[in-house]
């Protein structure tokens, strides 16, 4: 599946203990789809050139940002004081794909990013609470999108709502 043999796994497991499996009342290690993918992009990454230290580094970044392997879902923070609208986003966003993280107010939304990572933030830019705070994610290199980029797939759904009986 992985071409990777046992030894190697549970060298990288002892090494680096980023991808920890389950076992199975006998002591087999059970890996989730979630940990087979992490696995592969280790493998990816030292099939193409970085050691094994360093295809682990970059899936421990990968992984505090957030970012999706298989099974995981996307981190998205969603920074507006308007939560209906947050609500609504997160109808769209939410379910399989996404994880979304709602925060009303910078505070909340700046304690959010440092504790979860979110792989996006969507921040209502036309908010002047929040415009200081977009400013400071992207100066430290995160992507952020502004909450107008949203609007019309919202307005589009409001539309649709009102058709319904």
């Amino acid at each position: 599946m992985l071409d990777l043999s046992a030894a190697t796994i549970r060298t990288w497991e002892t090494r680096y203990g980023l991808v920890e499996p389950g076992r199975s009342p006998g002591g087999q290690r059970l890996y989730s789809r979630d940990q087979v993918e992490q696995l592969r992009f280790v493998s990816d990454g030292v099939a193409s050139g970085p050691r094994p230290g360093g295809a682990h580094r970059l899936l421990k970044e990968r992984t505090a940002r957030g970012d999706s392997f298989g099974g995981t879902r996307l981190r998205v923070l969603l920074a507006e004081s308007k939560l209906g609208a947050a609500a609504v986003l997160r109808e769209l966003l939410g379910g399989e794909a996404f994880e979304v993280l709602l925060a009303g107010d910078p505070d909340t939304a700046k304690r959010l990013y440092e504790e979860l990572a979110p792989a996006v933030v969507v921040v209502d830019t036309d908010d002047g609470d929040f415009e200081g705070l977009a400013d400071r994610l992207r100066g430290a290199g995160v992507k952020v999108l502004p909450m107008g980029l949203l609007e019309r797939p919202l307005a589009l759904l409001d539309r649709a709502r009102s058709l319904v009986p």
